[in-house]
């Protein structure tokens, strides 16, 4: 699993290779953020419900590392990554102005670096969104997300985090211009994350208490109407944080060229009518920093709800 580009000689160059790749491929994070994944811009009406499965396809070939100057390097997988990933979601509407939701995200490991498999539940999300003004269109989330530290994961793949974080953002919606039926739609959020046990970033093998920085996140799109029926999207989704923190001797230390960022574009269509509420989007990550660069494809409102998943029957 140790990519060749970071071939070295001496023991101190293997051990370096061993570590990164362990890093890279245990610490692998998700080729979609769920929680941006599908922005909510307006609320559901009191007590209705709604509910779905997005299965989605991810493959990575190649990853950024930062290395010791302070650059981003782009290398490459013996064998690549190629990860099925699920998000169940749950919606209910506690007011008409006021949507709680229940977002959990599962993969399926479909190939990795060695003979690598496995699967799991990873760390669900709860938000409560609400309408700030109607006119125009701003909505706004807070949304706190649980660790489950990989208690339901199986393998040495990972897409856990072991930080409980908390999220805020604001959605606005708004025509680009006066009659020509295209919209702008962005969201905008801070995430904090709070202290936990971790391995350090250099050395994953050790641990320690650790804490990431305040993280940026932002997703935008352009949504063009073709006809009343369907739309299409044009955007991209930005994340980024400085190095995270680690307390060694009783000092909260930085992790040298341990920041992470990543930038996706990523485009679409939605198609809805009576008997169907259809998208699809497509990840392109273009540019990163200690993150895999990775493509895939994600696909909602096919009818699945967690029911159908055990009972057999489709459709809404």
């Amino acid at each position: 699993m140790i990519p060749t580009t970071m071939r070295k000689s001496g023991a101190t160059g293997l051990v370096f290779l061993l570590s990164s790749a362990v890093l890279v491929f245990v610490t692998a994070a998700d080729g979609y953020d769920p929680l941006y994944h599908d922005n909510l811009t307006e609320a559901l009406h009191s007590m209705e419900t709604d509910g779905d499965v997005i299965l989605g396809f991810f493959r990575a070939g190649s990853y950024w590392r930062t290395d010791s100057l302070g650059h981003s390097e782009l290398h490459d997988y013996q064998q690549g990554l190629s990860v099925v990933r699920l998000l169940f979601l749950g919606r209910y509407g506690l007011t008409n102005s006021h949507t709680v939701s229940l977002l959990v995200p599962a993969f399926l490991l479909l190939r990795g670096p060695g003979d690598s498999t496995g699967a799991g539940i990873v760390d669900p999300w709860i938000s409560l969104d609400g309408w700030l003004t109607r006119e125009p269109r701003v909505f706004a989330r807070g949304a706190i997300r649980l660790p489950l530290k990989g208690a339901l994961e199986s393998g040495d793949y990972s897409e856990s985090d072991r930080h409980l974080a908390l999220d805020g953002a604001v959605t606005v919606v708004s025509p680009l211009s006066a009659g020509s039926g295209i919209t702008v739609e962005g969201t905008a959020g801070l995430r904090y994350y709070t202290s936990a046990w971790d391995g350090l970033y250099e050395t994953p093998r050790d641990s320690a208490e650790t804490k990431p920085p305040l993280e940026l996140r932002f997703t935008g799109f352009l949504v063009l109407p073709v006809n009343p029926e369907l739309s299409l999207r044009v955007g991209g989704d930005f994340a980024g944080r400085g190095e995270t923190q680690a307390l060694i001797n009783g000092d909260w230390t930085g992790q040298d060229n341990s920041a992470f960022s990543r930038k996706d574009l990523r485009t679409g269509f939605s198609l809805n009518n009576e008997r169907l509420n259809l998208a699809v989007d497509v990840y392109y990550r273009f540019a990163g920093e200690n993150d895999d660069k990775e493509w895939g494809l994600m696909v909602s409102g096919t009818g699945l709800n967690i029911k159908d998943l055990f009972s057999g029957s489709g459709g809404r």
